[in-house]
């Protein structure tokens, strides 16, 4: 028995492995293009509206995607489809530094958006069919770090080429990243790992939606928005901020901006450590958008009194709230609910819901910048935390009442 017990822990270990690995890799091979914004623009000759127009076009696809793919992803061979999604990704990759026009980049992206919007769903739905409720909380930590850890090799590796002065490497070295990690996929899956048939059965009879779910998705869903929003608005912005702002370089702006996913990181642990004292999503939301409510406001004050290094801790703290908030919504909220949802559509509806908040912010922080100042744009961000707050505490609120009346 105990050998049973350790070769299915085994296996556990690999799936959560290779899924956290397929995710890691394929932010890599997204977040390379705003990591190396500063430079396209330079390079280009294009405006700031232009090129977050780009990273609009992948959002939107990958948002539009993550819906259908979350409805479709009890259907899919998993094994054939996140390696069929990951090098057509690279493709995509191999074709951005071939193209130096802006209007036809959009559109190589908007496929990248595409093929990647398969990917969070099937991958946590894989989770739910493979992995024991006892090593859930161990799957849900590792797929929280994915984000942090690609941001920061996405920017580190775009730190390296904006340095070297040639941005086009950054899209050779995600397309080998992305190709590689496709094949680790396809041959650590193996044809041997298959769900339990009668687990599955049962998993699906145990779905039932009731009234409090559907509150707790639909305000997932709406703190999800926000949280795409501010999210992508500070990795996309920020080393533009630094390079308009404080006169810092290209490359040193962007390293600079590295700092961010290094402390996102932690935001996965101290994440995980809060819902171990609270269970409401909504109620750890809130706190998490208190906080870089005031932290937003910190950033306006950074720029009044030209502090780089204020303006940086703020940025940090927001960047690491933002973690969190992510965490909560497209893992935690995916996982704990899966007896009472479908875990794969889950996952694909609420990050739907946070790529719409993305698709918004690349294009519409750009336009403001440009008009009206950095003050503008992260006033709007201020207030976008405030509002998304609000819907929090009334929805923690309502969580409470429904409970007590059962």
């Amino acid at each position: 028995m105990n050998s049973i017990a350790k070769t299915d822990s085994k296996k556990e270990n690999k799936i959560i492995f290779i899924c956290w690995l397929a995710y890691t890799a394929a932010y890599v091979g997204r977040l390379n293009f705003n990591a190396s914004i500063v430079a396209i623009i330079s390079d280009l000759g294009v405006t700031k509206a232009d090129a977050g127009l780009v990273s609009s076009f992948f959002f939107f696809a990958y948002g539009a995607g993550q819906l259908i793919n979350g409805i479709l992803s009890k259907k899919y061979n998993a094994k054939i489809m996140i390696f069929l999604s990951l090098t057509c990704s690279s493709v995509f990759n191999l074709l951005m530094p071939l193209c130096n026009d802006i209007s036809v980049m959009k559109y190589i992206w908007l496929g990248n958006g595409i093929v990647q919007s398969v990917l969070w769903s099937t991958l946590i739905k894989t989770l739910s069919d493979f992995v024991s409720d006892k090593k859930l909380p161990k799957a849900i930590l590792a797929m929280s770090t994915t984000v942090a850890i690609g941001t920061f090799l996405a920017y580190g590796i775009s730190s390296v080429s904006v340095k070297n002065g040639n941005w086009h490497t950054v899209f050779y070295v995600a397309a080998a990243v992305v190709f590689i990690s496709a094949f680790i996929w396809l041959f650590l899956f193996g044809p041997s790992v298959k769900p339990d048939a009668k687990t599955a059965a049962e998993k699906s009879d145990k779905i039932k939606t009731s009234r409090i779910v559907l509150l707790a998705l639909l305000l997932a869903a709406f703190a999800g928005v926000a949280n795409g929003f501010i999210k992508d608005g500070i990795n996309t912005w920020v080393p533009s901020v630094l390079y308009e702002e404080f006169g810092v370089s290209q490359s040193f702006s962007i390293l600079l901006t590295l700092c961010l996913p290094l402390v996102s990181t932690l935001g996965a642990a101290i994440a995980k450590k809060v819902h171990e004292k609270i269970a409401s999503h909504a109620a750890m939301n809130l706190i998490f958008y208190f906080i870089s409510a005031v932290l937003c406001s910190g950033i306006l004050l950074s720029l009044k009194t030209h502090s780089i290094v204020a303006i940086m801790l703020c940025f940090i703290g927001v960047a690491c709230g933002m973690a969190m908030i992510n965490n909560v919504i497209t893992s935690m909220f995916a996982l704990d609910y899966r007896q009472k949802l479908n875990a794969g559509f889950a996952a694909g509806l609420l990050n739907t819901f946070c790529y719409v908040g993305s698709t918004a912010t690349s294009y519409t922080l750009g336009a403001v910048s440009q008009s009206f100042g950095w003050n503008a744009v992260f006033t709007i961000m201020l207030c976008v935390c405030l509002v998304a707050g609000t819907a929090c505490c009334a929805g923690f609120i309502s969580e409470k009442k429904m409970n007590k009346n059962g």
